[in-house]
């Protein structure tokens, strides 16, 4: 068989992200397993189920009826052995961002592989890809992933004896949770 996958992380000497590449790879492989489910399930990246798979003509099987045959449901959900969506996989990592895609294996006897799979399957229906779904998914286990330690200041809208409070009790930083950072940004700006 072939060789297991090893993501290439990438570390900085400085980090000014709110999350590290280790984080960031765990957030990754989130998004890529709920976008296996979705298109597991025959999902577009609308959230809307995909478009039937065309019948056979003329007395002939069609691709529905040998999915069926195999005991494969018989709906486009890119299974038939398995392996495009096995190589499904978080490529690359680091500080800022984590790059999702699909390995460069093809099966032995098969000609194309496993991106070109999913390249010319994507331009039948639209299954790869991050749907809102997957969106929601992946962005509330980030916002809700650690708290954030930021500097309390007196424009984060506390009044001066609950700043005061706060400063007593932590020196001069409060722990807040994700999203409340981050819904505290969207305000200001």
């Amino acid at each position: 068989m072939g060789f297991r996958h090893q993501p290439v992380v990438r570390h900085a000497r400085f980090v000014y992200s709110p999350y590290t590449s280790d984080e960031m790879l765990g957030f990754g492989e989130l998004l890529a397993d709920t976008i296996r489910q979705r298109i597991q399930s025959g999902m577009n990246i609308y959230d809307q189920a995909a478009a039937a798979l065309k019948p056979g003509r003329d007395g002939h099987k069609g691709y529905p009826d040998m999915k069926t045959a195999r005991g494969l449901q018989p709906i486009r959900d890119w299974t038939w052995t398995g392996h495009t969506l096995r190589c499904l996989k978080v490529l690359v990592v680091n500080e800022n961002r984590a790059t999702l895609g699909f390995l460069d294996e093809s099966l032995p006897g098969r000609m194309q592989t496993a991106s070109e799979i999913a390249f010319y399957g994507n331009q039948i229906e639209r299954m790869w890809g991050v749907s809102e779904r997957d969106r929601a998914i992946t962005v509330s286990a980030m916002e809700n992933y650690r708290p954030l330690v930021v500097a309390v200041d007196g424009a984060n809208g506390m009044d001066d004896q609950e700043r005061a409070a706060v400063e007593r009790a932590s020196r001069g930083f409060r722990q807040i949770g994700a999203q409340q950072y981050f819904s505290g940004l969207k305000r200001v700006a």
